[in-house]
């Protein structure tokens, strides 16, 4: 039967290379690891206190903002039409404070400054200016909206319905003068809505479709397949009940898929800028929705 020791035997050379043994006892040795152990821990409390004082991301409503650490600037674009009360969520750098805080409500109509504290003291302060993508106006006491980012056609009506409308009909001249009117004065960047089989122009898509049956076009913006057939054809068809359009040298139903009714924002080989084309629905485009 084995006996348990309560000593360590040592054994090491001398500086005449004589070999000698020593027996510790081990509640000596684990006295002396105890204290190595507690030497470095006494030496981390010394450590220098971290320096690093950056926001490393910001998003508001579940949307990232784009971080310029050269510049300290923080851009966000939201499908907000109030930018008043908005609450972000931040994360910043270890130990680090920042004010105003993360989780706080703020004012986003102008731009924000946020202050960053590093654990040392060190300060760093960015500018947080946050962007609405939707464009707003009325024409006779009707609200409407214009959304610059990109759908497919029934995306945008999707949302237009998440926003208590649909994709704008338009019903006459006058209407159509103003929906027009106000795209051209909503500061739209005509490179990021393009079609590249409507001629290579520049749209918007609105209300139109002929998604159900080809040639048969409804005004139905909110996609629930009712609808006021507005036309029936191609472009030598025939307006239906002499409904309003204003279409180019269209619809022509080129290649397959165009099957959504767009108001172009720049000349194409068929037509020019303010009249409709058939474009194919799948194109992710700006739009304009009309508010019930």
């Amino acid at each position: 039967m084995g006996v348990v020791s309560d000593t360590l035997q040592v054994i090491y050379f001398d500086k005449n290379e004589h070999t000698m043994n020593m027996k510790v006892p081990l509640l000596t040795l684990s006295l002396l690891t105890s204290l190595v152990v507690f030497l470095i821990s006494c030496g981390d409390d010394d450590a220098s206190p971290n320096k690093e004082n950056s926001i490393t991301s910001f998003s508001i409503n579940g949307t990232e903002a784009t971080i310029n650490e050269s510049s300290k600037t923080i851009s966000l674009d939201l499908l907000e039409t109030e930018l008043t009360s908005l609450t972000p969520v931040i994360t910043i750098s270890q130990n680090a404070e920042v004010n105003p805080a993360s989780g706080v409500s703020q004012d986003f109509t102008n731009p924000v400054i946020y202050t960053v504290t590093a654990e040392d003291g060190g300060m760093e302060t960015y500018t947080v200016t946050v962007t609405s993508l939707i464009r707003s106006f009325s024409f006779n006491g009707q609200d409407y909206e214009i959304v610059l980012s990109n759908m497919s056609w029934v995306n945008a009506a999707a949302f237009a319905v998440s926003r208590g409308g649909f994709l704008a009909e338009i019903n006459g001249a006058d209407e159509q003068d103003a929906v027009f009117g106000a795209l051209t004065e909503a500061s739209i960047s005509i490179e990021n809505t393009v079609a590249p089989d409507g001629g290579g122009a520049s749209y918007v898509w609105i209300g139109g479709n002929d998604l159900a049956t080809e040639g048969e076009w409804l005004w139905d913006g909110n996609n629930d397949n009712i609808g006021t057939q507005f036309w029936m054809g191609l472009s030598d068809g025939t307006a239906v009940g002499s409904l309003y359009n204003n279409w180019g040298n269209e619809p022509d139903d080129f290649g397959s898929g165009q099957d959504g009714l767009g108001i172009a924002l720049t000349d194409w080989p068929l037509g020019v800028a303010g009249q409709w084309n058939d474009i194919d629905h799948t194109n992710e485009l700006y739009f304009v929705i009309e508010l019930n």
